[in-house]
């Protein structure tokens, strides 16, 4: 128990202003160190590819991680708020002491128990005494607090060395230190952990080996044929429905009760995925059958008057600083080889092929712009959100879903995050579009951005607070290898990520822990 002086009675919230303030402080910068870090992972292939510039990237970003916030982020929320501690071991129970008018801590007081749902200045002067009241101590407010320090803290710096980390990973990290030290063993909900840990190992795999599929189907149908312009034509539309009918099911089954498809089945969500996705192809195939290779001839041409203008100007390309990786050798007869050798083998993109590929990109970013919002934002407010109740109701573990405010602190986490991508973003943009694979393109770009979103998307659809930085992370290199094997891949920074991902566990408990000692001594007023 901390070293805090403070009688539970009804109004005792109104005592600790100061700490919500800190809070959301704190929490601002969560989501700011998140959205400078995370964030990246929806547009660095993007703008490493050339698809879209920066500032695109930052209004595209912008809209899309509040929409997907303030839609589905309750559902994460919930997950990690209640779901990895047994929030009860933190309850107080107050009873009203008639011989000192003043309320003593009890061990339990039967069933006559006011549970929060109250605001302080409910209570009204004269009113009879509330005579017993069960509370979320003050000390599990403390610590929340101090958490949001060390995952802010740890967040920024990992983003300023440009190591792409998981605040998902940090949160959950710094709340089981959290109950670990107040609490000891007792509550930790160590099944959920350990589910949580292995989607954090299994999802990188799961996202790589679906977006190295998607590589290796567009490197057999599109990038070994004769005319691979053509063939991008005449796939583009096919590609465009799956992409939408994968990514608008995950959002719509079991989705927004906002919009109203929490009611849908799931053949009802599937059937609406499916006519939405048919009506993208025929669209690509009919109305914009000529605007689709315009568009890809003239960001060609723009491109080449570019290059041709660097050329002129003595300008060379920039060399990678990376060592590890290079560009892989062409064989001579790479369009006549056997079918198995191109599962190894490198194909050169066409220039022209690739401009085809931009739009699918644009597509693709943005449904994984839209999950980041619905899962990470969840993941980074859900510390604030129950010292929000707590202040308010003086119960920390009610239910956040049907309240309002709870939206109002996603979208208060999503502009941090937004402030985050535009300032610091950047940076690690550069690591995930240059120093990890030697070619980031409109079509590997687009690969790893769908097999990111399809394996954040069915993890958010279970509750599943997992990270799409290792989804991303894992993505790159698994198209990377599909790509080029192991040549085009930088595994000395692969390793130096994965390096970072085991320490992000213990050293926001370490960072929490020391701020949590600079806490533990202050006194409220009785």
């Amino acid at each position: 128990m901390l070293n805090i002086l403070l009688q539970y009675a009804p109004n005792w919230t109104e005592h600790i202003t100061w700490l919500v303030v800190v809070a959301f402080i704190f929490a601002f910068f969560v989501s700011y160190g998140m959205g400078a870090n995370d964030s990246c992972n929806d547009w660095g292939p993007a703008v490493g590819a050339g698809t879209v510039k920066l500032y695109q990237a930052y209004i595209l970003s912008g809209i899309l991680n509040v929409a997907g916030a303030v839609l589905l982020g309750y559902k994460v929320v919930e997950t990690l708020r209640t779901g990895i501690i047994e929030f009860n071991i933190f309850d107080v129970y107050a009873q009203y002491n008639h011989t000192s008018h003043a309320y003593d801590t009890v061990d339990h007081c039967g069933n006559a128990t006011l549970v929060g749902g109250w605001k302080a200045p409910d209570i009204l002067p004269g009113a009879a005494p509330v005579e017993c009241a069960k509370y979320t101590s003050i000390d599990f407010m403390l610590t929340q607090t101090a958490s949001l320090a060390g995952v802010a803290a740890f967040m920024i710096l990992s983003s300023c060395y440009k190591i792409p980390v998981s605040a998902t990973h940090a949160i959950v990290g710094a709340s089981v230190a959290t109950s670990f030290y107040i609490r000891g063993n007792v509550g930790i909900k160590w099944d959920e952990i350990i589910k949580i840990v292995v989607s954090w190992f299994i999802s990188p795999v799961i996202a790589g080996i679906f977006a190295g599929g998607l590589y290796y189907i567009v490197k057999f149908s599109v990038l070994i044929r004769k005319d691979t312009f053509k063939w991008a034509l005449r796939l583009c539309p096919i590609f465009m429905c799956f992409t939408l009918v994968v990514n608008l099911y995950a959002c719509i089954y079991d989705g927004s009760k906002y919009l109203g498809l929490d009611k849908l089945n799931a053949l009802e969500a599937l059937l609406l995925s499916v006519a939405i996705g048919v009506a993208g192809w025929a669209i690509l195939t009919f109305p914009l059958k000529n605007w689709l290779p315009n568009r890809a001839k003239r960001l060609y041409d723009k491109e080449t008057i570019k290059m041709q203008k660097r050329v002129e100007s003595g300008k060379a390309p920039k060399g990678s600083k990376i060592t590890d990786m290079r560009e892989p050798e062409v064989a001579d007869n790479i369009k006549e080889l056997p079918w198995y050798k191109y599962l190894w083998a490198y194909v050169p993109e066409d220039r022209l092929t690739k401009k085809v590929f931009n739009t699918l990109q644009i597509v693709s970013s943005s449904m994984l712009s839209f999950t980041h919002g619905a899962n990470d934002t969840g993941n980074t407010i859900s510390p604030l959100l129950a010292i929000w109740l707590c202040y308010e109701s003086g119960y920390a573990f009610g239910n956040a879903e049907t309240r309002d405010d709870t939206q109002l602190l996603l979208g208060y986490g999503s502009l941090a995050m937004i402030v985050g991508f535009v300032t610091l973003g950047h940076r690690t943009i550069k690591l995930l579009a240059h120093e990890m694979t030697i070619d980031m393109s409109p079509i590997s770009g687009f690969c790893i951005e769908v097999g990111t979103a399809f394996t954040v998307l069915v993890c958010v659809k279970f509750g599943i607070p997992i990270s799409s930085t290792h989804c991303t992370v894992g993505a790159v290199v698994f198209v990377g290898m599909a790509k080029s094997t192991s040549e085009g891949v930088s595994f000395a920074t692969f390793r130096k990520i994965c390096f970072f991902w085991v320490l992000c566990f213990p050293m926001s408990a370490i960072i929490w822990n020391w701020n949590h000692h600079g806490a533990s001594a202050v006194p409220l007023s009785r």
